[in-house]
């Protein structure tokens, strides 16, 4: 999946490597790939010539605890929408995350932007509300879920099931997931599958 957009550091470097690098940043865009048993890669789009052409390896985070945790979530919802509102506020101001705070982070446009924010290990967990009124697109999941389970994620609906993408038989478009979709860093998954089960019995 590419997003040519994309002008975030994602890389593991150091402040001056990193403050170097922002150069190319502008455009630069970023590509992810991943293939059932060798892991997720990323490189950049449109990088320096000294540097095109390297894959680097995508690991998720190793976050345990929901309060040190980075979530992202869709652009069409608000996180009092979300299951895990009952339990803490959001903060999108990193430099001020209180106690019973989580932060959120501001994300790049569409759902396979934030899967490359898990898969990467910038952001902890990306959940998702399903609407009433709007349909769950299958390619809007797909290579995401394959980049996440080779990052060393999961990727579930809101019961803790694994998303059925072969559900819509006769067009393979369409997927169900019951509450909707819960994208984490493996580590966090089960804590937030238990909040939303508690939740939705209150």
């Amino acid at each position: 999946m590419g997003c040519p957009n994309w002008q975030e550091d994602l890389s593991e470097k150091s402040s001056a490597e990193t403050e170097e690098g922002r150069e190319a940043l502008p455009g630069s865009g970023i590509m992810m790939i991943a293939h059932k048993g060798y892991g997720t890669w990323t490189k950049r789009l449109n990088s320096k010539p000294k540097s095109s052409g390297v894959w680097t390896r995508c690991f998720v985070d190793k976050f345990d605890m929901l309060h040190k945790a980075r979530f992202c979530i869709p652009e069409s919802q608000t996180w009092e929408s979300l299951p895990l509102s009952s339990t803490f506020n959001a903060t999108s101001n990193s430099n001020d995350v209180g106690s019973g705070q989580i932060l959120i982070l501001a994300t790049c446009c569409g759902s396979l932007c934030k899967y490359l924010m898990v898969a990467s290990g910038r952001a902890s967990v990306f959940i998702q509300r399903q609407k009433e009124k709007t349909t769950i697109k299958a390619w809007d999941h797909a290579v995401g879920m394959l980049c996440i389970h080779e990052a060393g994620g999961k990727v579930t609906d809101w019961e803790g099931i694994e998303i059925d993408l072969a559900a819509d038989q006769p067009s393979r478009r369409i997927i169900f997931p019951s509450g909707g979709i819960l994208v984490t860093n493996g580590n966090l998954h089960n804590q937030i599958l238990q909040i939303i089960s508690q939740t939705s019995r209150v």
